[in-house]
């Protein structure tokens, strides 16, 4: 009985050490300026040793929460064409405003700012991955959708119109694909469409394949930590999405594959993510995909040698919309040929609500709309 005692304690203590870690004791803000006091933008702000930190919005300006278990590390200032300026974070502390004066330099490679930009592209980007636990809704759920498809074979169209309920067990607490694809089930009702058909592949949805476009539901691709410095990044002139500034970061990726783009024989992967500046939130993230060929039954999925039934000459392009609980919109847009046809296919997913009060659980998914 004393040993289980003691052995609680132990791990009861251990947990309120990882806890205290966790826990915010100062938000550091300020400015960054160069030496005539002028601001400097998109400034790369970070911990040594870690992959948390900040960038300097348009103006300057800056804030960063710093847990106890930072609190001894040092904090660094890196931007385009100034010497980095690197001290223990603890200077920062208690202070309601830090001006950080970064001093002017010269450098001789010419590709240097290239690469310094990308440091703070890269930054944005993993800041805003992390922080999509955070920033959008938790499980269980239902989403509440409408959806359609419109596809055209040649010069005949078919079209499909449905309600569908997605149930979601953990939202964007534990983002992962395993947990994505898992986590997530849905169901079709109030099918409307102009083709009565007993074939599989007339019945097939893509709802799988516009379900994998959330990527912050995934945290895949571009925002996975690990793949994100195989990206190209590139900064584009910022925006306003609904009156909230946004970072707008440009991205390419050649020969990306399946742990890239989640296609299988993509050979290009581009687009464009945009990030909130308060608080990167991921607002809407634009993408096109060139792939040689896919299965029919998924971009995901390999063909075998003996299968001889698969998409060819795909190019397609996606736009994923995000509101403050997650997932709002997703538009698909596909061209390839199948069977010697060419086949012209946009579909289309609006959340029309977020129910967390009377949730619904849904059993499977319904991979199929047939008779």
């Amino acid at each position: 009985m004393q040993k289980s005692i003691f052995i609680f304690i132990v791990l009861f203590s251990a947990f309120l050490a990882n806890a205290q870690e966790d826990v915010v004791i100062q938000i550091i803000k300020g400015r960054v300026v160069d030496e005539a006091n002028n601001p400097v933008a998109f400034t790369n702000i970070g911990l040594e040793g870690t992959y948390y930190g900040t960038a300097s919005d348009s103006k300057g300006d800056f804030e960063l929460k710093i847990s106890a278990g930072m609190s001894t590390r040092r904090i660094y200032f890196s931007a385009v064409g100034f010497k980095n300026r690197t001290f223990p974070v603890t200077e920062l502390f208690n202070k309601d405003f830090n001006l950080i004066k970064l001093e002017s330099q010269s450098y001789d490679i010419g590709d240097v700012d290239i690469n310094a930009q990308s440091m703070v592209l890269y930054r944005i980007l993993r800041t805003a991955s992390d922080n999509v636990s955070r920033n959008f809704i938790a499980g269980p759920f239902n989403l509440n959708c409408r959806y359609e498809s419109e596809k055209t074979v040649d010069e005949k169209n078919y079209t499909i119109k449905s309600n569908v309920r997605i149930y979601d067990r953990s939202g964007y607490t534990t983002p992962s694909i395993e947990n994505a694809f898992k986590g997530r089930t849905y169901s079709f009702s109030n099918v409307e469409k102009n083709l009565k058909s007993y074939l599989l592949s007339d019945g097939l949805t893509n709802m799988d394949e516009m379900l994998e476009l959330d990527l912050a539901r995934s945290v895949a691709g571009l925002l996975n930590p690990v793949l994100v410095d195989r990206f190209v990044l590139s900064q584009e002139e910022d925006a306003e999405i609904n009156g909230i500034d946004v970072w707008v970061i440009g991205f390419n990726l050649a020969n990306p594959g399946l742990e890239g783009s989640g296609d299988f024989y993509a050979s290009r992967f581009e687009g464009k993510i945009y990030i909130d500046k308060n608080n990167y939130e991921i607002r809407k993230i634009e993408g096109w995909v060139k792939s040689p060929k896919q299965n029919r039954s998924g971009r995901g999925l390999a063909i075998g040698p003996e299968n001889n039934n698969f998409l060819e000459n795909v190019a397609y392009d996606f736009n994923v919309n995000y509101n403050t609980n997650g997932l709002e919109f997703i538009s698909l847009h596909k061209t390839y040929r199948k069977e010697g046809q060419q086949v012209n296919e946009t579909s289309r997913l609006v959340v029309n609500n977020i129910s967390t009060a009377t949730v619904v659980p849904v059993d499977s998914r319904e991979y199929f709309i047939g008779e």
